[in-house]
């Protein structure tokens, strides 16, 4: 079945249905505290009275300090129309120091008003994020550089090959600058 272009365009088609409806399908789940799924800023958007004295569990910006202030986005669909927005939880009982600008991950309990009492915390640096995109980028570059230099693309079959000769981009660029300079 693989052998053929209809059978490849075949099974990706398929492959893609699968991935669609499993991400609608897991989209529409709802939090199950008993699984380690706990409400966050979605749920608490749409119905924060419900889940007061229930575990909750939300990732924000540190706005501010005295008292731990976060915000947290949210973003749903509800009766056909779109949300979307942040919410300000203020957090009580915070174990590490934290400052403006940081991310603040908080599992605690939700009290009345969008106040979480913290039963653990964990904050990260926003200088972090800034390092993590980096290295990120610097990594799919370098993929991206390796699959190009070791595998062609073959039209008539559709299909991705190794390179006889694998390209040497580095060695082509340095033999040039040698001819300029002769």
């Amino acid at each position: 079945m693989l052998h053929s272009r209809v059978g490849r365009v075949t099974a990706i088609a398929g492959l893609l249905a699968v991935l669609f409806a499993l991400m609608i399908g897991l989209g529409t789940i709802t939090p199950t505290p008993a699984m380690g799924d706990y409400p966050g800023g979605n749920s608490l958007a749409q119905h924060p009275d419900s889940y007061v004295g229930e575990s909750v569990q939300v990732t924000g910006t540190v706005i501010g300090t005295e008292p731990v202030e976060i915000t947290v986005g949210y973003e749903y669909a509800a009766n056909g129309e779109y949300h979307s927005g942040t919410l300000t939880i203020t957090v009580r009982n915070v174990g590490t120091a934290v400052t403006e600008g940081e991310s603040l991950q908080v599992y605690g309990t939700l009290g009345p008003e969008l106040t979480v009492t913290a039963e653990n915390s964990v904050s990260v640096p926003a200088r972090n994020y800034a390092a993590m995109y980096l290295v990120s980028a610097l990594a799919g570059f370098w993929t991206l550089g390796r699959l190009v230099c070791g595998w062609r693309l073959d039209w008539q079959t559709g299909a991705l090959c190794r390179r006889e000769e694998p390209l040497r981009p580095i060695q082509s660029v340095l033999s040039r600058v040698q001819e300029v300079r002769a």
